[in-house]
């Protein structure tokens, strides 16, 4: 669906050329993770486009979940060296915008199906 998509491939493009983001030091804080603000990041845009693709089967749904869990896992191995850092404000903003255009990438591929 769309972890095997042109578009993924470039949005890795893009994680990759923005990694000088994330060679910074720790930014001391109470606020969780990186993988922290990522998971919460991708439950609440796979919850927004189960809700705004409510004709999709439960099939389409899985698939949607297991393709996150495997987005997840490649942030985790391209941030491996601030995964359990927290995160700073530029580093949430780039997160945030990522995270924004994965689910771009899942609202066009799921139009397919209405």
């Amino acid at each position: 669906m769309v972890i095997d998509s042109e578009g993924y491939i470039q949005l890795i493009h893009f994680l990759t050329d923005n990694l000088s983001l994330f060679e910074n030091k720790p930014c001391p804080s109470n606020e969780g993770s990186v993988a922290e603000y990522v998971s919460d990041l991708i439950a609440e845009n796979v919850m927004k486009v189960c809700i705004q693709h409510e004709h999709l089967d439960s099939t389409h749904r899985f698939e949607v979940v297991r393709e996150t869990d495997a987005i997840v896992h490649d942030l985790e191995e391209v941030l491996s060296a601030v995964w359990h850092q927290a995160p700073t404000s530029q580093q949430k903003e780039f997160l945030t915008e990522f995270v924004g255009l994965i689910k771009n990438l899942f609202d066009t591929e799921l139009t397919k199906f209405d």
